[in-house]
């Protein structure tokens, strides 16, 4: 049975197809392939604005399998059923909510119904997080009126930094998630132009000193995030591991 991956955070624009293709990337070179020579890995898209497909169709050479589920939630429930070792979901940014629904805030448009099928089955989800304080709130919404609440584990990963604004907006962003109580990943993935190109993941990018740099932040999260095969399984206040 596969291992469900959820890229989730109901603001857009905070790289979830960005994380989800390049982990993929790098799971894929991980598990390498299966004997008929079909990948061990997918990438699944939910959004209904297709970033991930699009990214995928810019791509010379796929080193996973992609797929569209996004209009097609009654067979969400069957993802984990394909034979897969591991599938990253790309997932949209979503506007209805309703915190005071209890154990399940998510509305009854299509959206919600997409989210609440992945979630049901999610093995863990990744929260991307910007150093930008417009980005908080609607990520604080994610953990706290949908993740906590339906008891899914999850790890907050920061994303997209530009190291030339400072360590300190680094700092400040862990130390909000720190203060309620979310994992962290020690992992930083940092802004390169050459991931905004979009014709390469990272297992494609070129030997030279930019490239190495941001392929590197990739393979770390991979490698913290457990995808070299790591057994434990932490709890929803720890950092989530994930078994190969």
């Amino acid at each position: 049975m596969a291992r469900l991956h959820v890229l989730l955070n109901r603001k857009g624009g905070v790289g979830k197809s960005l994380i989800t293709m390049n982990l993929g990337a790098v799971c894929a070179e991980v598990q390498g392939t299966r004997p008929d020579g079909k990948p061990f890995v997918a990438v699944a898209s939910a959004d209904p604005q297709g970033t991930t497909l699009w990214r995928a169709a810019r791509l010379a050479e796929l080193p996973f399998d992609i797929l569209d589920i996004s209009g097609d939630v009654e067979n969400i429930a069957y993802l984990k059923q394909l034979p897969y070792a591991h599938i990253f979901v790309d997932t949209p940014g979503w506007a209805e909510i309703d915190p005071t629904t209890g154990k399940d805030p998510l509305g009854d448009d299509k959206y919600g119904r997409i989210l609440r099928a992945l979630l049901e089955q999610a093995d863990d989800v990744i929260v991307p997080i910007l150093t930008e304080p417009d980005s908080y709130e609607p990520t604080w919404q994610t953990i706290e009126w949908v993740l906590r609440p339906l008891g899914v584990p999850f790890q907050v990963v920061i994303n997209n930094w530009p190291p030339a604004e400072g360590q300190a907006y680094v700092d400040g962003t862990r130390g909000y998630c720190e203060s309620h109580g979310w994992p962290v990943a020690r992992t930083v993935i940092r802004r390169y132009r050459v991931h905004t190109n979009a014709t390469k993941v990272v297992t494609q990018y070129n030997n030279n000193r930019v490239e190495l740099q941001a392929r590197e932040d990739f393979y770390r999260y991979a490698l913290e995030h457990g995808l070299r095969g790591a057994e434990s399984r932490i709890g929803q206040a720890d950092v989530q591991v994930v078994e190969a």
